[in-house]
């Protein structure tokens, strides 16, 4: 591995004692196909609020438009929180926690939290 690509994995030196950690955003990435649209119209407006709620920007959603790779799912979409500390808190809180049944209904999918 280059430098470069070893450090963007995680695989490179440790962090300089003197630097100051810095709250860097996390961006979660939702990958899902629709299963039932109504379903999904209540669903996306209630984790919309949610999402709202704990600081979080949807950042772009819509079809992927595939580069390299196999595609699993037919939509996407990219939401940026302050910290992976309030990204984990949105997704494990009890308000949308109560979606999920919806959710599971509306969508065949899969979260990333990165960041």
């Amino acid at each position: 591995m280059t430098r470069w690509s070893a450090s963007l994995f995680g695989c490179g030196s440790a962090p300089n004692r003197h630097m100051r950690q810095v709250n860097v955003s996390a961006y979660i990435v939702v990958e899902g196909t629709v299963r039932d649209k109504e379903a999904l119209g209540r669903y996306g407006s209630q984790a919309t609020s949610l999402i709202k709620e704990f600081g979080g920007e949807v950042l772009a959603f819509g079809p992927w438009e595939m580069l390299f790779g196999e595609r699993a799912y037919q939509n996407g979409m990219i939401v940026r929180f302050p910290d992976k500390d309030t990204a984990l808190a949105w997704y494990n809180s009890p308000a949308y926690q109560a979606l999920l049944d919806i959710r599971n209904a509306a969508l065949d999918c899969r979260f990333r939290l990165v960041g």
